[in-house]
């Protein structure tokens, strides 16, 4: 597979510049476009929970055997604790690739071994991101990604896989960077960090204030993939302890899942969300943590927070998880 780099980052103004309206002609809506408006901006204002999302993706473990990590499930009795929450596919990519795009393009059709070699989608019409609606809509986002190497983006053939003392990374848990409008235009919101240090460029964004959409792939020995679930469970709780600690969460939804099971029969994986726009553990209904949710769910709801338009039929079809919130 050819893996060519894309041309030079440009920076991206993502806030419209204000217009002058003086010579805009005025356009009177009837009634009906009146109301219909209403009627969208009402169901906007109900779907809007939160500021921003940082989602936080582990490596396969079965539902089972996370719940009982005493890091993940401590983090569990802090919000809202999926019991009935499903990955999609084997192997690991197309799931990434689902959360960001609505699709994995079809790639879990390939089998577990080639599903998960690394994809460059051309810059066409039908390979649009998160990043695309988000823009559009004058808002930003950032992919973090623990222990990226040095080099020019998008980091290609030399950088797909690096072994890193640290923790290795691994450019399929990069979603993002599968993309070439992502590689050609938002190069720079693809942001390295190094895991070692406490100041690194997430750390700065947090006291800062993240963006609106935030996505962060731990190192291999974090996310679990190259360890475990108590090792990724220590990672994630510390993370979140120390890195974005509650005082500077306000307003920000916390998204802490997996990309798929180790195995288990229907895919079942731990996922929590947590914020300050969330119900505490204790009044969280049982059945409302039970529905069936999935990847596509935390995009719909995504989309519908911040009054986007789904990508594809599958998180337009999705349902929003609903019943958690205060």
């Amino acid at each position: 597979m050819s893996l060519l780099a894309g041309p030079p980052a440009i920076p991206q103004s993502i806030t419209p510049a204000p217009q002058d309206q003086s010579s805009q002609p005025h356009v009177t809506k009837s009634e009906t476009g009146k109301q219909d408006e209403a009627a969208r901006a009402a169901a906007r204002a109900r779907s809007h929970h939160f500021d921003r999302v940082l989602i936080i993706v582990l490596e396969n473990v079965d539902y089972e055997r996370s719940i009982q990590d005493p890091s993940l499930a401590a983090l569990a009795s802090q919000g809202a604790s999926f019991t009935n929450f499903h990955a999609l596919f084997h192997p690991s990519y197309p799931n990434y690739l689902a959360m960001i795009a609505g699709t994995d393009f079809g790639l879990h059709r390939r089998g577990s071994y080639l599903g998960d070699r690394q994809v460059n989608f051309p810059n066409y019409a039908d390979h649009k991101t998160i990043a695309d609606r988000l823009i559009a809509s004058g808002l930003d986002f950032k992919q973090y990604a623990e222990e990226l190497p040095p080099g020019t983006c998008p980091w290609n053939i030399s950088g797909l896989h690096i072994t890193d003392k640290r923790g290795n990374y691994v450019r399929r848990h990069v979603p993002f960077l599968s993309f070439r409008e992502i590689q050609e235009k938002w190069c720079d919101h693809v942001i390295p960090v190094d895991s070692a240090k406490a100041n690194n460029f997430f750390a700065e964004d947090a006291k800062k204030g993240l963006v609106a959409y935030s996505f962060y792939t731990p190192n291999m020995n974090h996310d679990g993939h190259d360890t475990n679930a108590e090792v990724a469970g220590a990672w994630v709780k510390k993370f979140l302890d120390e890195t974005f600690p509650e005082r500077l969460r306000q307003g920000t939804l916390v998204v802490v899942t997996f990309d798929e099971s180790g195995g288990n029969e229907d895919n079942r994986i731990y996922t929590v969300l947590l914020g300050d726009m969330v119900k505490p553990a204790s009044q969280q209904d049982p059945a409302t943590l039970g529905k069936h949710y999935t990847h596509y769910s935390v995009l719909r709801t995504i989309e519908d927070n911040f009054g986007l338009e789904p990508l594809t039929a599958n998180d337009r079809e999705a349902p929003p998880i609903t019943g958690i919130w205060k």
